[in-house]
């Protein structure tokens, strides 16, 4: 249950952020970038979520595929950021690659989010199993 929470936390932090800043703005404002700032988080939840997994012999492939595939597109977008110049600010942030790196951002986040379910669905089921 802690994972799951750890893993909603910057989800639900981006959202909540989204929701101010788009009121006080008068147009839709979301810091995307949120849960890869906040991976620290992420990271725990997903370690907590993958023991959950282990202990319990449920949703084991389903939980370390799409963590292992989160962590892959975050490095991977900082790793095309940092090649391409882009992080430093040497190229303008527009372009194909600008968009690869925020696509796999966006990826990222999507599989953040698909984690967060998965680990709402795993203490169901250890839940009703009990």
């Amino acid at each position: 249950m802690t994972g799951t929470v750890l893993l909603w936390i910057p989800i639900g932090l981006m959202i909540v952020t989204a929701f101010i800043g788009t009121l006080s703005a008068g147009r839709l404002l979301m810091d995307y970038f949120m849960p890869a700032e906040l991976f620290f988080l992420v990271l725990a939840g997903w370690i907590l979520l993958l023991i959950g997994s282990l202990v319990t012999q449920r949703m084991r492939i389903l939980v370390a595929a799409l963590g292992g595939a989160a962590f892959v597109l975050l490095f991977a977008s900082q790793l095309t950021a940092v090649l391409s110049r882009l992080a430093s600010g040497a190229i303008p942030a527009e372009g194909p690659i600008w968009y690869l790196v925020l696509g796999m951002l966006i990826l990222y986040d999507l599989l953040v989010i698909v984690l967060g379910v998965a680990g709402i669905r795993l203490s169901h089921a250890v839940k009703t199993a009990a």
